[in-house]
């Protein structure tokens, strides 16, 4: 038999071996493995040289000293055909760092890597993990930042807004919460919105207080009550929040001198909770729309509930009622029955 013909037949066995062997078995979560090269002995795509490089580098049982040889095997051979065994033992060596946890390690390969393939998202994706466990936020935003770029989502969303709120960047933060506005995820998150509520009021903002009320009552709409809470303490909580939206709309009324909503915005407050300032308030539009019976009734409901307005409304109750009996309180009881139906109906109204 010719030399030519025994090479064809040992080729021929090869082949048949490789098609009657199970296929190549890897854990599904792992990167893809390459089987190793071997050095070509005819017409080689690489030379020993690169071989040996390269078999080092695969075979280093020293993680940290593996990423070093990995990334000078690139450095060195950056045109060599064993790249691509290279980008395997790559890709395992950061899985391997990242099941040991070994962040620092992980980060610092995959931020060499990233000089290799600046535009690889496994591998900024490998950075931020890394970074975010490590407790570094700062590298943490600078990666995710990329990924998002890339590949929104609101889930990635959150945690940048997250992020930006741990260390301080108020601005940043405020930003994207605004951002997860936009995402169907947080329609329901009602709290995303009262936030900016109480932001803008603590700054004496009615405008924007009232602008970020609304869009929190619209929250509150679509809003599902989480399964570890409690009905009780969902419907205390929501019945708080929607409270304080209108209070927060009728006060920009009355600061606009626009009455009429104002009377309007603490109807709706009282559907939610009674107390004394929505009452005092309807009192004092309704007083300045010359409606002055009404104002009456509503101060003595305001007296009545015994809070913070309490004396201003009794004084200012008492002053218009002697304004119309010749200076006397002759018969005020009247108005105080009819601030206490006034309540009764409220109340009545409240609880269902």
């Amino acid at each position: 038999m010719k030399r030519g013909d025994l090479t064809r037949l040992f080729l021929l066995a090869g082949l048949l071996c490789l098609a009657l062997s199970p296929a190549w078995a890897q854990d599904p979560q792992k990167p893809r493995q390459n089987p190793p090269p071997t050095v070509q002995e005819e017409q080689p795509e690489y030379t020993e040289e690169e071989y040996d490089a390269y078999d080092k580098a695969v075979n280093e049982p020293d993680l940290a000293k593996r990423a070093d040889l990995l990334i000078a095997f690139m450095d060195k051979y950056p045109k060599s055909k064993l790249q691509s065994y290279i980008v395997s033992a790559y890709e395992n060596l950061s899985y391997e760092f990242q099941s040991k946890q070994q962040w620092e390690n992980l980060i610092s390969l995959c931020e060499r890597w990233t000089k290799i393939a600046p535009d690889d998202l496994r591998t900024i994706a490998y950075i931020a993990e890394a970074a975010s466990k490590a407790g570094n936020s700062q590298k943490y935003l600078e990666y995710a930042l990329q990924i998002f770029a890339v590949k929104p989502s609101a889930e990635s969303a959150l945690d940048i807004t997250q992020t930006y709120k741990k260390i301080g960047d108020e601005a940043k933060h405020l930003e994207w919460k605004h951002k997860l506005f936009g995402y169907p995820e947080y329609a329901g998150d009602f709290m995303l919105r009262f936030d900016f509520v109480q932001k803008y009021a603590a700054e004496k903002n009615l405008s924007k207080a009232a602008e970020y009320a609304q869009l929190t009552l619209k929250s509150l709409d679509v809003a599902k009550k989480p399964e570890a809470l409690a009905e009780a303490d969902w419907k205390k909580h929501t019945r708080t929040v929607r409270r304080n939206c209108h209070w927060f709309i009728a006060m920009n009324h009355y600061e606009d001198k626009q009455y009429k909503q104002v009377i309007r915005a603490l109807e709706e407050a009282l559907k939610a909770e009674i107390f004394d300032g929505a009452f005092y308030y309807i009192g004092m539009s309704q007083w300045k729309l010359d409606q002055i019976e009404e104002a009456q009734v509503s101060f003595a409901a305001a007296e009545l509930l015994k809070g913070e307005f309490e004396s201003q409304a009794k004084e200012h109750m008492e002053s218009l009622y002697r304004a119309l009996h010749n200076n006397t309180l002759i018969g005020v009881d009247k108005v105080y029955r009819k601030a206490q139906a006034r309540l009764d109906v409220v109340k009545t109204a409240s609880v269902k």
